[in-house]
């Protein structure tokens, strides 16, 4: 009995330190991430500031969190950033905040006129709003095989250039089956399953050493 609990303990802490080992090493001062499925994560890193950010095509009637799926090459894609300062009211405003938006090469801005929002005076309990709209590059879709293409939109804010946290929405594109997704970290999903595998290896000759 005890040797079989031996096994599950060194087990467990195998597949720790398997999933320590695809945790982005670029978000380790994050207060609180959480990936999204399709790619991306929403990251929040200063609790007196929050960050949404949302995707719909043109004209739709309700905002998506996370992500929109089979856009067509003339569809108008929107983002909506909103940034709420979440502190006291007995707080004092902030001065010199900032929005940056990362539009992935494979979008192209609609309109409008840079991707950059500056503001003061934000008041305790206020929420700023930006809406950005966007088309997918039309040399994506100059390809003769079926496919389906995912890409992330991030937002940032900042408060006298220091980084608040991020948000992220996802736009999935094309015509067939998904040969490429966004990468959300610096471990590949391939790493991933090599790492696993590994993990595997390890517990079954630990398993049978101990038995």
């Amino acid at each position: 009995m005890k040797k079989y609990l031996t096994v599950k303990i060194i087990i467990s802490f195998l597949v720790a330190v398997t999933l320590l080992a695809s945790v982005d090493r670029g978000k380790v001062f994050a207060e609180y991430c959480e990936p999204i499925y399709g790619g991306g994560e929403n990251c929040y890193y200063n609790k007196r500031f929050e960050i949404d950010k949302d995707v719909r095509l043109e004209g739709g009637d309700d905002w998506e969190e996370d992500k929109i799926t089979d856009v067509s090459k003339d569809d108008v894609i929107e983002f909506r950033v909103k940034i709420k300062n979440r502190s006291d009211e007995e707080s004092n405003s902030f001065d010199d905040m900032k929005m940056e938006d990362f539009l992935p090469d494979e979008l192209i801005r609609e309109g409008g006129s840079g991707l950059t929002e500056y503001w003061d005076d934000f008041e305790p309990g206020e929420t700023k709003t930006f809406v950005i709209k966007a088309v997918i590059d039309e040399d994506e879709f100059d390809r003769d095989d079926n496919f389906e293409k995912c890409v992330v939109n991030k937002a940032e804010v900042r408060w006298d250039d220091n980084f608040e946290g991020s948000d992220t929405a996802t736009v999935c594109y094309g015509n067939g089956e998904p040969t490429e997704l966004p990468k959300t970290g610096f471990v590949s999903n391939l790493g991933i399953l090599g790492i696993g595998l590994l993990v595997a290896g390890l517990a079954v000759r630990i398993s049978k050493k101990l038995s």
